[in-house]
């Protein structure tokens, strides 16, 4: 695999605070290509445990790389109604069938969502959310629209398993920018770093709930859950 001289390039330019924003730019796509290549050849490996190490490494590689900012929740006596999305362009109008043949009809919560440490001090304060939404064919897909992610008790012995919600959050890739501030394209899912005000205790069980709102006029909002340990590797 012939990429570690690139690696090392993306390594030093990562180091350089004093950058232009032209310069940013080209470190930043320096590395989204490099985790591209890796990711090509992580699917050429056939153990599954290898690749997913080499996955993992990636993901972490993309965050020292790119350094994203947690998001703060929303506070509890927020609202629990959808986002107000700006309307499609050119109204809601009959979409033509080739717009729509690659758009997201399905959304699932990613195997590397997990609680993480994002302040340093050996503690998990949050959770990095891994979210891919997939097409017709089942395949990863980009999506524009909003985000809501829940989360909330994981109750046992009873048929409603959702307890009290513990962290409310709204995240918009509305746009080019934050499409691609979002999206991770190692494992072709967005990427959302988000904090709670109330810290949870490491190994309490908890179902991450997450909605996509599309852009008004396309289509349904889609929707997903999964149990997560707070603290433990997934």
């Amino acid at each position: 695999m012939r990429v570690w001289p690139a690696l090392v390039a993306v390594m030093l330019a990562a180091g350089c605070t004093s950058l232009r924003p032209s310069e940013r730019y080209e470190r930043d796509k320096m590395t989204l290509d490099l985790a591209d290549a890796l990711r090509e050849e992580a699917l050429k490996l056939p153990e599954d445990a290898a690749r997913e190490r080499l996955v993992t490494g990636l993901i972490q590689l993309r965050q020292t790389m790119l350094g994203e900012t947690p998001l703060k929740p929303l506070p509890a006596e927020a609202s629990a109604a959808e986002p107000a999305l700006p309307p499609p362009e050119g109204g809601a109008g009959h979409t033509p069938k080739w717009a729509s043949m690659f758009a997201p009809q399905s959304l699932v919560i990613g195997f590397f969502t997990r609680s993480k440490d994002f302040d340093g001090d050996g503690n998990d304060d949050g959770l990095e959310v891994r979210l891919q939404p997939l097409d017709q064919f089942g395949d990863p897909t980009k999506a524009v629209g909003s985000y809501r992610i829940e989360v909330f008790q994981y109750r046992l012995r009873t048929n409603e398993k959702r307890g009290d919600r513990l962290g409310h959050w709204f995240v918009s890739a509305l746009d080019a920018e934050s499409n691609r501030k979002y999206y991770d394209p190692v494992d072709r899912s967005y990427v959302f770093p988000l904090l709670w005000e109330t810290p949870i205790e490491g190994g309490t069980k908890v179902i991450v709930q997450a909605t996509y709102y599309p852009p008004g006029g396309f289509q349904e909002k889609l929707f997903a859950q999964r149990v997560i340990k707070i603290g433990a590797e997934q």
